[in-house]
């Protein structure tokens, strides 16, 4: 039995529970709706879901002056939730599209990090590698991998609109990411796309098409990305323009200053294979799927036929210039003024060629970043990398022998015999263990991840812990689970994210479509709240979400389907 189906019945209570307790601390909120006398919008013929990597909630009150175009749209014109954040503690990309796809948190959909350990095959996979498969190249260069949703437990939203919609839907998604196009399409889709370096974009025969998808055969020849190769990436904006100093501590990407070449000169026609790694980590990857995005809208007539379709771009350059030159770079503000650009160009291509009233849009982040250390450090709050030689010394002492198979991040996997020992310890051995590791430097809580799935934490009395345990997945998670200090990392990279902490949570929500009411909205949300809130409007129902209907947000509340509506049984005009 697929992973889904085991999956999906084993944590449908569990789903449930999570779901009342959420529904406990926000039912006041999500009570509000819209004065039955306002007229009802028509029904979308294409949801929109656009997700940016790496999108900082705070990043639109600091550098949201610098945006004049697609994201001042969405913020000016949309219903924004100032406050929207992710209630768990494993804030990573497979995590975050995951949740953003399904409306459950990682206890449900089981996506609980880019990669964790499989005991099975004892070593670590990635949350979308599937050896059984191959993915599908467009180039000379043949496939290395293969992807594939296998991983994920619960159906997105896109899923349930191919079960539940009387037209089955086209379903599109794109990112440079196979952990975020895939996360969002779900189990099967019309064109899901990824960048894979030098074999450029990929696709998956686990989607439902087992060769190459006409579509990107025909895009991907007629605008090859090694047209850029000569590009130089520049501030788009003044100078003066962008906050903070230029080439601040810590900084390191292919320079620390711009301009930034992306590689050099080719020779003899040769691309230097620098430039594929260095072009992902550039606005110019952006510009490339927002181009991408606006083709397949108008080629595959996304949002032309009498049902509704799905279309969603993960823009992924925030995150990899993030990583590499931290939250106040001028290359993160850069990256954000031309995505400006970039989103601007695709809603006008969506007001053109869709209709400004035909579509509804959720725009959203899978997770925040963390300031760099070093910048920290210089202002005396600390920060740094956790030894993780240290871990390993606590648990030798305290297990025996070798006991650490693998790290991903803040899980820590043990040997068959550490875990034996582990589960044998009672409370006080472990109140020991656990005191020893909290004392190195850098780590703030620890617990075993049975302790956790047990659900010997209260979600109100220890907030950490229960974002925790929203994050652990049985068979998955690691032995154990830690959470470092703020500004603390478990391994060592410029910046990064993966904490409960309010720089990784926070994240921007906006809706935007004639459905919802524009305004800012300071009631408690999540990014969990999209495929919920837009599945309602569409008269889709989602058996596991842990996530809210933004019914606050509602023009007008959902009713039945006026006369004509009603859509044919099967296929498509």
């Amino acid at each position: 039995m697929s992973t889904f189906a085991v999956g999906f019945r084993a944590r449908a209570g569990r789903a449930v529970t999570g779901l009342l307790a959420l529904a406990a601390s926000a039912a006041p909120l999500v009570a509000q709706s819209a004065p039955p006398s306002a007229p009802r919008p028509p029904r979308p013929s294409l949801v929109v879901v656009l997700v940016v990597d790496q999108f900082r909630g705070d990043y639109v009150d600091k550098y949201g002056h610098q945006w004049r175009q697609g994201l001042r749209r969405l913020f000016d014109q949309g219903a924004y939730y100032t406050e929207a954040a992710y209630r768990y503690a494993s804030t990573m990309t497979c995590a975050g599209h995951a949740t953003i796809g399904t409306g459950a948190t990682p206890q449900t959909h089981g996506m609980i990090s880019n990669a964790w350990h499989d005991r099975a095959l004892g070593r670590d996979v990635g949350c979308t590698e599937d050896p059984a498969i191959r993915n599908v190249t467009y180039g000379a260069a043949a496939a290395r991998t293969g992807e594939s949703p296998a991983r994920l437990a619960t159906p997105t939203l896109a899923d349930e609109m191919r079960a539940q919609l009387g037209i089955a839907p086209r379903v599109v998604t794109m990112s440079m990411k196979a952990r975020a196009a895939l996360s969002l399409a779900g189990h099967r889709s019309t064109v899901s796309t990824w960048f894979d370096g030098p074999r450029g974009f990929v696709s998956s025969p686990a989607m439902g098409t087992p060769g190459r998808l006409p579509f990107l055969e025909r895009y991907l020849a007629a605008h090859p990305v090694e047209a850029d190769a000569d590009a130089v990436w520049d501030r788009r904006l003044p100078e003066t323009a962008y906050v903070h100093a230029d080439a601040g501590a810590g900084e390191g990407g292919t320079g620390a200053q711009f301009p930034h070449r992306l590689a050099p000169p080719p020779i003899d026609g040769q691309i230097d294979p620098t430039f594929y790694g260095n072009w992902q980590m550039s606005p110019f990857s952006d510009a490339y799927l927002g181009r991408m995005a606006a083709a397949a809208i108008t080629e595959l007539q996304l949002g032309r036929g009498a049902g509704t379709d799905f279309l969603a771009v993960s823009f992924s350059a925030l995150d990899t210039v993030g990583h590499a030159y931290g939250p106040r770079s001028h290359e993160v503000q850069d990256v954000l003024a031309r995505l400006d650009e970039t989103i601007g160009t695709l809603l006008e291509a969506l007001d053109r060629h869709v209709g400004r009233d035909r579509y509804m849009l959720a725009f959203t982040s899978d997770h925040g970043v963390s300031p760099v250390p070093q910048q920290m450090q210089a202002l005396g709050l600390g920060g740094g990398v956790v030894d993780r030689r240290a871990v390993q010394t606590v648990l030798t002492t305290a297990l025996g022998g070798s006991v650490i198979d693998s790290n991903t991040g803040a899980e820590i996997y043990l040997s068959k015999d550490a875990a034996s020992k582990l589960a044998a310890l009672d409370q006080r051995e472990w109140d020991a263990l656990r005191t020893n590791l909290e004392q190195i430097e850098g780590i703030a809580r620890a617990w075993r991840t049975t302790d956790l799935l047990a659900g010997r934490y209260e979600a109100a009395s220890d907030p950490l812990a229960h974002a925790a345990r929203l994050s652990a997945y049985p068979g998955r998670s690691g032995d154990i689970i830690f959470i470092t200090r703020p500004y603390w990392y478990p391994y060592s990279i410029v910046a990064t994210h993966g904490t409960p902490y309010g720089y990784d949570q926070h994240v921007p929500l906006v809706f935007l479509g004639p459905q919802f009411r524009p305004g800012r909205y300071t009631a408690s949300a999540s990014p969990a709240d999209v495929a919920p809130t837009l599945g309602r409007l569409l008269g889709v129902t989602l058996a596991a979400a842990d996530g809210l209907t933004r019914v606050d947000a509602f023009v007008a509340p959902p009713a039945l389907p006026a006369q004509g509506d009603a859509a044919p049984a099967a296929g498509r005009p």
